[in-house]
């Protein structure tokens, strides 16, 4: 019975057509659509890492507003360390408040010290 099946060239065609159209249809509607593998894990750690960002961010915020003694950060210091600086190389109080922004008190204080040591 086979031996008498003869397909022209036109109907093996179509049946190619016919079965790649199968074949996307069961590839684009039927099968489940998966991530890749490990993007669950790569969110997790995309994750993870903008909740250390958020933090940092807090921290650094919380330094600006509040810096540690002795830090670049904290003006009071810098100011203070070129009070100091000022006062060894001979400048006086008066000079000394107008050019840093201190008070006059505090730069005949930091002099004054300057000079019992």
């Amino acid at each position: 019975m086979i031996e008498s099946l003869t397909f022209t060239g036109r109907e093996l065609l179509m049946a190619i057509v016919l079965a790649t159209v199968v074949y996307l249809l069961e590839v684009l509607v039927f099968s489940p659509r998966r991530k890749p593998p490990g993007l669950d894990a790569l969110e997790n750690r995309i994750q993870a890492l903008q909740g250390e960002i958020d933090a940092l961010k807090a921290r650094l915020e919380l330094l600006e507003l509040h810096p540690p003694a002795e830090s670049a950060l904290d003006t009071h210091s810098v100011v203070h360390a070129e009070a100091v600086r000022m006062a060894r190389e001979g400048a006086t109080p008066p000079e000394m408040a107008a050019r840093l922004g201190i008070s006059r008190g505090e730069a005949e204080l930091i002099t004054a010290l300057l000079k019992a040591d």
